[in-house]
């Protein structure tokens, strides 16, 4: 291949505008809002069942016909992993008046708000979290959820020992070892070091003018430069940054312009990471 080669763009595709995922997460809205306000008859069940599609319900999950999230999460709660909780709260433990710092997380194209629910409740994951998503309805429909523990990662704990069990990917072994190390993050996770709110803002990675690091390293916003009020600053960025899709739809987008806006993605990525921080890019 030769050096200046380049992978062959992606052809513009709807999933690559901003008016589909609107209308995409608004009508997840209105299915919420209509299983909410209505009170449905036995016989008439069935048929509202077949009328439903599976995009409107608030439950469905990035790739998660690919078990995409169990998969992400099992790679960041994993011991060789150095962010996993299993080896930060064990250290902040032996650092008993130490306060609480666990990893920043940041979520682009957080979607419904899933990854970031399934990482506080099964991960053990208790830092500062963030999800963002220039869709204005995504941002309603995640916030909605959260409150309401919507997610399917708040079911009891039965439900997701039966969700372990038919995973049957991982050989026994590990996955015994996984379900230990888990009930052991789960207990720290909930006792005293208490978990940080996830906070949800609508925000456009490649529209936005805002001020971010340019180093990794903290930096102070001069006054009259527009500043996000969730980037953590005095941090440098995040240490760690997910994206599961969201370049796979900026890939997608339509653009007359000689530079594709997929090639700016990389430099604004590297400035939303502190300095040691690790970006997850999962794409299909």
């Amino acid at each position: 291949m030769a050096e200046d080669s380049h992978p062959t763009y992606l052809s513009p595709s709807e999933l690559g505008t901003k008016d589909y995922w609107e209308t995409y997460y608004a009508r997840t809205l209105a299915h919420i809002a209509k299983t909410q306000d209505e009170t449905t008859s036995p016989a008439d069940e069935g048929k509202e069942d077949s009328d439903i599609n599976e995009e409107d319900d608030p439950g469905t999950s990035w790739f998660s016909e690919h078990n995409a999230p169990e998969k992400v999460l099992r790679f960041l709660k994993a011991r060789t992993f150095p962010l996993s909780p299993r080896n930060t709260l064990r250290q902040q433990e032996r650092r008993s008046t130490t306060p609480n710092t666990q990893p920043s997380i940041l979520d682009l194209g957080t979607g419904n708000g899933s990854m970031l629910a399934l990482m506080r409740k099964k991960g053990g994951f208790t830092g500062p979290m963030v999800g963002v998503d220039y869709s204005a309805q995504s941002i309603e429909l995640a916030r909605g959820l959260q409150k309401t523990r919507g997610h399917s990662a708040y079911h009891t704990e039965s439900e997701d020992e039966e969700d372990e069990q038919e995973d049957g990917e991982e050989e026994k072994g590990y996955v015994d070892a996984e379900k230990e190390a888990d009930q052991e993050v789960v207990e720290v996770s909930v006792g005293a070091h208490g978990a940080a709110p996830i906070r949800f803002e609508e925000w456009d990675i490649l529209g936005s003018k805002a001020m971010l690091s340019p180093s990794g390293m903290a930096v102070q916003v001069p006054e009259g430069e527009e500043r996000l009020p969730w980037f953590p600053y005095e941090e440098g960025g995040f240490d760690i940054v997910l994206d599961k899709g969201t370049f796979d739809a900026i890939s997608l987008a339509s653009d007359a312009k000689e530079t594709r806006v997929c090639e700016r993605y990389p430099d604004i990525v590297r400035r939303l990471i502190k300095a040691g921080g690790v970006l997850g890019c999962y794409e299909l």
